[in-house]
C-alpha cells in the first residue's frame, strides 16, 4: 500500500511535467506532417463538358440520360381542330346550315376599319388603317384588335384583312 501511495504522489507533483510531455510529442508529430506531408490521392480526371447533347441511345445512356418518352397513344386524340379557326356551331343563332347568308350580308363598310395610306418603307410596304380605336401603321401578317392585315397591294391601293369575327377575308380599297 505504501507504493501505490508514493506512485500516486510521483503522478500527483510531476503532473505538468507529463502534460509538457505530451504536448511536446503532438508537436513533433504535426511538424513531422508539415515537412514531409503524405501523397495526394489520384483523383481521376474530369471530361471536357460536351456543347451539344448526344444524339445515339448509346451516348444518352453512358451519360445516365433517360431514354425518350413514349408516344401518346393516338386512340384518344380529336382529329379536328376546325372550332379553332371557324364559327362556334352552338352559338344562340346558329341556324345550322353551311350557307353563309349573313356573312356575304357583311361589307368591308360595316367592319368600322378604313384603309388610309400605303407606303413602302425600307422595301416593304406598309399601310396605315383607321379603326374604331386607332390609327395606326402596320406591315403584312400583323395582327391588330380582331384583325389580321394578310396582304398589301400598293399598285390598286388596296389590303386584304382577315376577320376573326366573320372568319373570312375582306377587301378594302383606299377611298
Amino acid at each position: 500500500m505504501d507504493k501505490l501511495r508514493k506512485i500516486g504522489s510521483w503522478f500527483w507533483y510531476n503532473k505538468e511535467r507529463m502534460v509538457l510531455i505530451i504536448m511536446v510529442i503532438v508537436l513533433a508529430y504535426r511538424v513531422y506532417g508539415v515537412i514531409s506531408p503524405a501523397e495526394p490521392p489520384s483523383w481521376p480526371p474530369i471530361p471536357i463538358p460536351q456543347t451539344e447533347l448526344p444524339e445515339t441511345e448509346e451516348e444518352r445512356q453512358a451519360l445516365g440520360m433517360p431514354g425518350l418518352p413514349p408516344l401518346p397513344p393516338t386512340d384518344g386524340l380529336p382529329g379536328t381542330y376546325t372550332s379553332f379557326y371557324e364559327r362556334n356551331p352552338f352559338w344562340y343563332y346558329s341556324d345550322g346550315d353551311d350557307d353563309d347568308d349573313d356573312d356575304k350580308a357583311i361589307g368591308s363598310e360595316d367592319l368600322n376599319i378604313m384603309l388610309l395610306k400605303i407606303q413602302d418603307v425600307g422595301g416593304k410596304p406598309r399601310a396605315q388603317l383607321r379603326t374604331t380605336s386607332t390609327t395606326k401603321w402596320y406591315s403584312e401578317g400583323e395582327k391588330f384588335e380582331e384583325f389580321e392585315l394578310v396582304s398589301i397591294d400598293p399598285e390598286t391601293e388596296s389590303v386584304v384583312i382577315y376577320s376573326e369575327r366573320y372568319s373570312r377575308q375582306f377587301t378594302l380599297e383606299k377611298q
